[in-house]
């Protein structure tokens, strides 16, 4: 069965994306590098590299379960309509694996410097995919990140709505344990309801781009380098900054603030001044 997998792994490297407007650019799959780090049957990590290169057997893809399928969660969340994805069942991909070691998530490092993470628990119960093409509606605008692989909530499934369900561009699945990844981040919430409520926005909807304590993704700034959450003026310039970059009309097409509104942000401001004076 591991054989199988790591079989899908490579065709799913030679994935593309395209839209109506825009032909895709030749030679890229060619370029990227992709791997899933898990245990072994002796409980060892290891890391299991794979290329993209172009296959003619994606019958086998299609034999496993590749189907084309539409994803409203998607359109909305983008601000899109009628776009278009070849989906393969996250559940059924991991199925070949046995985890040995309480992995209960799936952490998502991505070749953007983003970091995605879900529970286990997430994808079966949304029933998740991955996103192998994506074909979006003639003239409408792709940013630079949204290439495959790309989680994908199919159509009459209900996940809140979270930047969480969005990760795309991803080159490597690593099992992880969610208690383990998140317990520096906990440590800093404390007690405090408004801090930990705080953690829980922070966790759904901006640590991807964001890190802390060693956790997230490193594509955008360091939120505790630029500002001081103690000091009312830098409370408001974080405010002011957010508004201005994560709106629905910014050049990334990352509209985070459509999940995070005004309270969710005080929230935000409460968590993050329990950091303090410590250095990251």
């Amino acid at each position: 069965m591991k054989q199988i997998f790591y079989r899908v792994l490579v065709l799913l490297a030679g994935v593309c994306i395209s839209a109506c407007s825009a032909p895709e650019k030749p030679g890229v799959e060619e370029q990227r590098v992709f791997r899933i780090t898990h245990a072994d049957s002796s409980g060892q990590m290891f890391s299991e590299i794979w290329t993209g290169h172009k296959l003619d057997s994606l019958d086998f893809l299609d034999s496993l379960g590749a189907q084309q399928i539409s994803s409203e969660y998607f359109d909305k969340a983008m601000h899109m309509s009628d776009s278009r994805f070849s989906a393969v069942s996250f559940s059924q991909l991991l199925q070949q694996f046995k985890l040995k070691r309480g992995e209960d998530a799936v952490l998502l490092n991505c070749f953007d410097d983003y970091q995605g993470i879900l529970s286990l628990n997430d994808i079966h119960r949304y029933d998740l995919r991955l996103a192998t093409k994506i074909k979006l509606a003639f003239l409408s605008f792709k940013p630079d990140w949204l290439n495959p692989l790309l989680i994908l909530v199919p159509d009459g499934k209900h996940p809140p709505f979270q930047e969480r369900f969005l990760t795309a561009n991803i080159r490597e699945l690593k099992f992880v344990r969610l208690n383990d990844y998140y317990a520096p981040l906990e440590r800093i919430a404390g007690s405090s309801v408004e801090a930990r409520e705080g953690l829980e926005v922070f966790k759904n909807n901006c640590l991807f781009c964001h890190s802390l304590k060693g956790r997230g993704g490193n594509k955008g700034v360091r939120l505790l380098e630029v500002y001081g959450f103690s000091n009312d003026g830098d409370r408001k310039k974080f405010l002011t900054d957010f508004k201005k970059f994560h709106h629905k009309d910014n050049a990334d097409k990352q509209d985070i603030e459509q999940f995070v509104n005004q309270e969710k942000l005080e929230r935000i401001i409460d968590y993050l001044k329990n950091f303090g004076d410590q250095v990251f």
